[in-house]
């Protein structure tokens, strides 16, 4: 509507001296606006015509409803400013504030935060910002590179738009209730304390065998690490490592001690699935893939080794004293769930609970000698190593 106002009065404009040569008067009305050109030849409007005109050309165009919406506050970054943030270079723009449930609220721009780069390209300038967000729609994504607290940052963001739908215009058939989409954090990493409950009969018969005692049947409790990261709609990749050891020691004839270290591991890449219960509890389902194992070093020594001396028999320099390594190896899958609650911005707590399973593609043990040559026990047990997991511990992140 408002581009045919200006052509009409262009065409007035245009038609202004035949007008002026008629009798009739020409009235033209826009807003509080009224102008009448007499048919005598008065000129005496025209400039004021020509006004209008121009300021019905320059009248802002309304925002289209895929414009890209950033949602910051932005300025001209000036010397004094940032020199003050130790900000080295001569471009970028300065942001002043940020608005409340834009993108830029979601994807944690802040106050003071420098915009350098859009998919690379330099922000100059506000000017060169107006520029480069006419490349862009609502919903495109794209990589910024921001200065913040003396380092470079690069954040990958998705414009929004200001235009929302509004229900009461959709069909009743069709409303749907429009919820912002809960955040499922970005990842972390912390130590991990996990219970696991193994089958350790087959270990506890080989070692009670020798004088030891028992380790415990009834689970034992790992430590480890893990870590994750966001790839994208909420799927995280990360990674996961246990361990668990125990050390016995026993007297034995002629002033000899045996002793036993048994050791434990288990470690793997790991997938999950995130979702955002509410803004700072999320659950997730996923699975561990890698490998496990079980392992007993014995040792058979008075603490008595010789040095070699030149031209002395040196088959006694370990005299009676021995060591032995045996072990089995595992593929494991390990399904679990996990629930995950925000206390801080950096730091939640985190529980999960799973399934454990290995399989032992060789069968029964292997025995590793004191030369490192590794050999298969015969008639040794096919030792399973599995059980149900539970971890409870902290996560920095989220």
């Amino acid at each position: 509507m408002k581009h045919t106002t200006v052509l009409i009065i262009a065409l007035l404009i245009c038609l202004l001296p035949v007008l002026l040569l008629a009798d009739n008067d020409v009235i033209l009305e826009k807003g509080q606006k009224r102008i009448i050109i007499k048919g005598d030849g008065d000129l005496s409007k025209l400039q004021e015509l020509k006004k209008l005109q121009l300021n019905m050309t320059n009248m802002p165009q309304p925002e289209a409803p895929d414009a890209p919406f950033f949602g910051i506050y932005p300025s001209e970054l000036d010397f004094p400013k940032a020199q003050a943030l130790d900000y080295p270079y001569s471009y970028g723009i300065l942001i002043t504030g940020v608005v409340p449930n834009s993108p830029a609220y979601e994807y944690r721009l802040a106050e003071d935060d420098i915009l350098m780069e859009m998919d690379g390209k330099k922000v100059l300038n506000l000017k060169e910002l107006d520029k480069l967000k006419t490349l862009y729609r609502a919903g495109d994504k794209l990589t910024l590179k921001i200065f913040r607290n003396g380092e470079e940052k690069e954040i990958e963001f998705v414009f929004g738009s200001r235009v929302k739908p509004q229900i009461s215009e959709l069909p009743e058939d069709n409303q749907k209730i429009i919820k912002k989409r809960l955040s499922v954090g970005g990842g972390g990493g912390s130590w991990i304390p996990m219970y696991f409950n193994p089958d350790m009969e087959d270990v506890n018969e080989l070692i009670t065998a020798i004088g030891f005692s028992k380790l415990p049947e009834d689970g034992v409790l790992t430590h480890g690490f893990g870590l994750k990261g966001n790839v994208g709609h909420g799927w995280f990749l990360g990674g996961q490592f246990q361990f668990y050891g125990d050390s016995k020691k026993v007297s034995v004839a002629d002033d000899y001690i045996n002793n036993m270290k048994y050791d434990m591991f288990i470690g793997g890449a790991t997938v999950d699935k995130r979702f955002a219960l509410t803004k700072n509890l999320v659950s997730s389902l996923g699975v561990m893939i890698g490998g496990s194992s079980h392992t007993v070093s014995l040792i058979h020594t008075n603490g008595n080794y010789n040095w070699p001396v030149a031209g002395q028999d040196t088959s006694d320099i370990m005299d009676n004293n021995s060591n032995t390594t045996m072990s089995k190896g595992y593929i494991l899958v390990q399904p679990r769930a996990e629930l995950m609650l925000r206390l801080l911005s950096w730091f939640g707590l985190r529980a999960e609970g799973g399934y454990l399973y290995g399989y032992g593609p060789t069968g029964g043990w292997k025995i590793r000698n004191e030369e490192g040559e590794a050999y298969e026990i015969k008639n040794s047990p096919d030792t399973p190593f599995q059980g149900y997991t539970i971890s409870i511990g902290p996560w920095f992140g989220f």
